[in-house]
């Protein structure tokens, strides 16, 4: 298997973590974000780590979005070997009853709808090249939902569920998939799920919540590669990386 790598979400946090770790390791790397700015700033650092890597701005819940910078990649390097479906959103803490259908459709479109375009089209570029390994990041959330997270724990169950899934129906193929699920890592994708934080709501996730050690991206993108590196034996299956939140 040669070392072809398209990142969703890829601008900033994890994502870029990842990729700047495999730029070292000198995978071909396409980096696809909605962010150009930082997308691009992914790209190019990874091009000063030594590695081949290109941007392609893409919203991963449009579907011609996904089709292009599949195609891209098939075009710039011949194949996809590794597929990190790791673009995603958390929105404000709420009750369920309390979000508006809005906040549930853009959760649902881009961290549920966007994971299932990105494998939908990845997965036949996979089969016609001998196969292929899909790491998806999914959340302690899949586990366990954080207090007043109800929509995002949902989407993250999802995308738990479609790891497994895929996991089932392909590895006959030489298709793998593997879970990743990173508690409360140090980067910004909480920002926007913290406007509404209060006293009420965090007495309640403190008080729902399990010590834990929070991670850094880069230590949660060790466990992308670990999952890249051995697809065939977890495939199906999702690391737990909660820092001692989660445990089963």
């Amino acid at each position: 298997m040669s070392n072809v790598v398209v990142i969703t979400g890829a601008a900033t946090g994890l994502g870029r973590a990842t990729a700047l770790k495999l730029a070292k390791q000198q995978y071909k790397l396409m980096i696809v974000d909605f962010n150009e700015v930082e997308g691009q700033n992914t790209a190019n650092m990874a091009v000063e780590l030594g590695a081949e890597a290109i941007f392609v701005k893409a919203d991963v819940s449009n579907e011609e979005d996904v089709k292009a910078y599949v195609a891209k990649a098939v075009e710039k390097f011949g194949t996809i070997n590794y597929f990190l479906n790791n673009a995603g959103i958390m929105v404000p803490f709420r009750l369920v009853h309390e979000y508006d259908a809005s906040e549930y459709d853009r959760i649902m479109n881009i961290n549920v709808k966007g994971a299932f375009l990105g494998v939908k089209y990845v997965i036949p570029v996979m089969l016609e090249n001998g196969g292929g390994t899909i790491i998806n990041t999914v959340s302690s959330n899949s586990f366990k939902p954080t207090a007043y997270n109800g929509l995002y724990a949902a989407t993250k169950h999802a995308v738990n569920g479609l790891t497994k899934s895929i996991g089932q129906d392909y590895q006959a193929k030489n298709i793998y998939a593997v879970g990743v699920a990173p508690n409360n890592m140090q980067t910004n994708i909480s920002a926007g799920a913290a406007v509404t934080l209060n006293e009420e709501i965090g007495t309640a996730i403190q008080l729902t919540t399990p010590p834990n050690i929070s991670a850094t991206a880069e230590e949660v993108a060790e466990a992308m590669i670990f999952a890249m590196n051995n697809g065939k034996l977890l495939t199906g299956s999702t690391i737990n990386c909660a820092g001692g939140q989660i445990l089963l």
